[in-house]
């Protein structure tokens, strides 16, 4: 009896371990590891640690390197994908059976033992209900990697947007510096004019000294700006107490023409976004699927050994056990999955609607600051520098049609409009960083490099 009862748990134990879960594809790990390594994300990373180059002149690539390492967003979407990998393990898994021990006599002083039963039993899934929890899981893991996959991209536009906003403030306080600079050396030839050369009154003076204290003050909240640029573009890469570098940032040279149907197809065929929902709508389907079998019941067969030592009588155990549908056939389970099915398939087109007005408008901007950028750069500041020069050289020289209030009044609409055109600058990048997030481009990838939509696999459906 002892040699049956070790061969029933042996076979119990055997049969929980049959199948195990198939392995995520190379590739998938591959850009996963690229991406953000759940692994190994630490959970600070101190200033001291961080390389010369990074604290010297920080670029995108240098910041974006430090986000994969640190940046809890990313390690939030990377620990969602290793919990979808765990759900589709446990679905493969089949039930485990039991086993049951038990005595329903005490016998007598002859036979001590009574009645012994010894049973075990298995519950057999049916309807192909194993298969599709496996379906489910898989498309819920394909799911999970979309989702980090969008997420790195959400990280970088983050990251790329407070890179470029403050590279732009970087400039508009250049463009600071360059007006102070200007009006202290306008403010320098006044003085002579009024206390050395004695050609004009005082009161010229007292108000070049005031424009030179407002673009001071002015130049005192742009640095102030400036600094706060940094803070939130270190909390953006996911370290806070990043210290700002030394230096400013070089402003970007001209940006690339982009064309608008190319950026527009490109958003719609590559943005992982929508490949997620896409994703989300197979896995409804799979969920929908398995909802309709719900209601088939499962079976649950056993075989065991009896014996009654009192009478004398060993025997065998065979059960079958199966539940009757007749009232919870799973109609809500159901009805829940259809109308999940219907509520994936509008959110995918309220995405696709919504990437198309945020495309649009962002491709306007850009088109917009671009076109007026250039405007100022080769039309408007050389009119403007050219008319300050000429109406300096007559206050100078002392024409009397020519008065302080008209160098003022060319002083200030050079100055106002190079900080403009800085301002115009800054909301240029705005939009080429949106641009770029809603295309998701690479760190490293150039807008030139927009495939034709053709190149691109479309979505599944």
């Amino acid at each position: 009896m002892r040699a049956w009862l070790l061969f029933m748990l042996l076979a119990a134990g055997a049969s929980g371990c049959r199948t195990c879960c198939p392995p995520v594809e190379p590739c998938i790990e591959a850009r996963i590891a690229h991406v953000a390594d759940v692994h190994a994300i630490p959970e600070r990373l101190p200033p001291t640690s961080l390389s010369p180059e990074l604290s010297n002149q920080p670029h995108l690539p240098d910041l974006w390197s430090l986000a994969i390492e640190t940046n809890p967003a990313l390690r939030e979407a990377a620990a969602g994908l290793e919990a979808a990998r765990g759900r589709l393990l446990q679905s493969s898994l089949y039930l485990n059976p039991d086993f049951t021990y038990s005595e329903t006599g005490l016998g007598d002083s002859r036979h001590a033992a009574g009645i012994l039963n010894l049973q075990i039993r298995q519950e057999i899934i049916t309807a192909g209900k194993r298969r599709l929890d496996i379906a489910s899981a898989s498309r819920g893991t394909d799911v999970a990697y979309l989702a980090l996959v969008n997420r790195k991209f959400d990280v970088l536009g983050r990251i790329r947007r407070a890179y470029f906003d403050y590279v732009a403030l970087g400039h508009i306080l250049d463009v600071n510096d360059e007006v102070v600079a200007s009006l202290a050396r306008d403010t320098e030839t006044t003085r002579k004019l009024v206390e050395d050369v004695k050609s004009r009154p005082p009161v010229d003076l007292v108000r070049m000294r005031a424009l030179l204290e407002d673009a001071e003050a002015a130049r005192v909240l742009t640095e102030a700006a400036f600094a706060a640029s940094w803070k939130q573009l270190a909390a953006e890469v996911g370290v806070p107490e990043l210290a700002a570098p030394p230096e400013r940032p070089p402003f970007f040279e001209a940006l690339p023409d982009l064309d608008e149907v190319l950026v527009a197809e490109r958003v719609q065929s590559a943005n992982t976004e929508l490949k997620q929902l896409a994703m989300q709508i197979e896995q409804a389907r799979a969920q929908l699927a398995r909802a309709e079998v719900a209601a088939v019941p499962n079976v649950t067969i056993g075989a065991g050994y009896r014996n009654n030592f009192t009478a004398g009588q060993p025997g065998a155990i065979v059960s079958a056990q199966v539940p009757l549908p007749f009232w919870d056939r799973k109609q809500g389970l159901v009805r829940e999955s259809q109308a999940r099915l219907v509520q994936t398939t509008a959110i995918l087109r309220s995405a696709e609607t919504r990437l198309s007005r945020d495309t649009a408008n962002a491709y306007g901007r850009y088109l917009g600051f671009k076109e007026q950028e250039d405007r100022l750069t080769r039309k408007v500041l050389p009119l403007l520098e050219e008319g300050l020069k000429a109406v300096q050289d007559l206050y100078a020289g002392g024409d009397p049609k020519r008065s302080f209030a008209d160098v003022l009044l060319a002083q200030q609409n050079l100055n106002s409009t190079k900080l403009r055109r800085a301002d115009v600058r800054r909301n240029l990048l705005q939009a080429y960083a949106d641009l770029q997030a809603l295309m998701q481009l690479d760190v490293d990838e150039a807008p030139a490099a927009v495939p034709a939509p053709e190149e691109i696999p479309p979505p599944r459906r």
